[in-house]
């Protein structure tokens, strides 16, 4: 019954397109002209001076009007509708031999770029701290020897009115702090670049292949085709 209605829609929708028409997507958006029509298809000339043609079926169309055919698919994305292959006609429904299916799937691109994630700065600044130089130094002392003697007489007589002294200057060393600036430490800054491995996660999305039967159809896969059918 489905079949029956596409049938019908499609011989409804031939019957009203013919070469010379404007075809455009349904965002009304240019095309091409329309051209010959292939069995369930109708060829659309497209590109520069028309050096581009598709094939497009007429379930696709949605409305024609004032000379002009709409289609239910954007203009950017016919070259992955697989409608730029010119089909073979075969059986009276003039159905397809054959056809591609593109299956599309996201892949993940890093992209690096630099940012700044701080900075880092030297500068100087005084502190204060007490220290303690030991510095020997020489002072002199004064001491008195006594020591008795012989005793004998003297040549010179005691007077009362005389003194008599003897004077030792006394002597020692004093330390003088110097304070002079000298260089103890130099500190250079610089730059290097190091790598490390980081781990980015995303979910991604791709288009797997599924296959229906209706009726009584044998479907053979190709060796080297993986995908799952219903």
């Amino acid at each position: 019954m489905h079949l029956e209605v596409n049938f019908a829609m499609d011989t409804r929708m031939s019957a009203h397109i013919h070469e010379g028409m404007d075809v455009f997507d349904r965002d009304g958006d240019k095309i091409g002209k329309a051209g010959e029509t292939l069995g369930h298809v109708f060829n659309v000339d497209a590109g520069f001076l028309g050096m581009t043609e598709y094939y497009v079926p007429f379930e696709a169309v949605t409305d024609v009007r004032d000379d002009a055919v709409f289609v239910n698919v954007d203009k950017d994305d016919l070259d992955t509708m697989g409608w730029d292959h010119r089909p073979d006609e075969r059986m009276d429904m003039d159905i397809a031999e054959s056809d591609t299916l593109r299956l599309r799937e996201e892949e993940m691109r890093a992209h690096k770029t630099p940012v700044e994630t701080g900075r880092v700065q030297l500068g100087k600044e005084v502190v204060e701290e007490g220290r303690t130089l030991e510095v020997p130094v020489t002072r002199e002392e004064v001491y008195v020897e006594r020591h008795p003697v012989d005793r004998r007489p003297s040549d010179r007589a005691i007077d009362g009115s005389e003194s008599e002294s003897i004077s030792v200057p006394v002597r020692e060393e004093r330390v003088e702090v110097e304070k002079r600036p000298v260089v103890y430490e130099e500190v250079g800054i610089g730059k290097r670049a190091t790598q490390e491995t980081r781990q980015l996660s995303e979910t991604v999305r791709r288009e797997e292949l599924r296959t229906e039967k209706d009726g009584d159809v044998e479907l053979r896969q190709d060796s080297g085709d993986t995908s799952p059918s219903a």
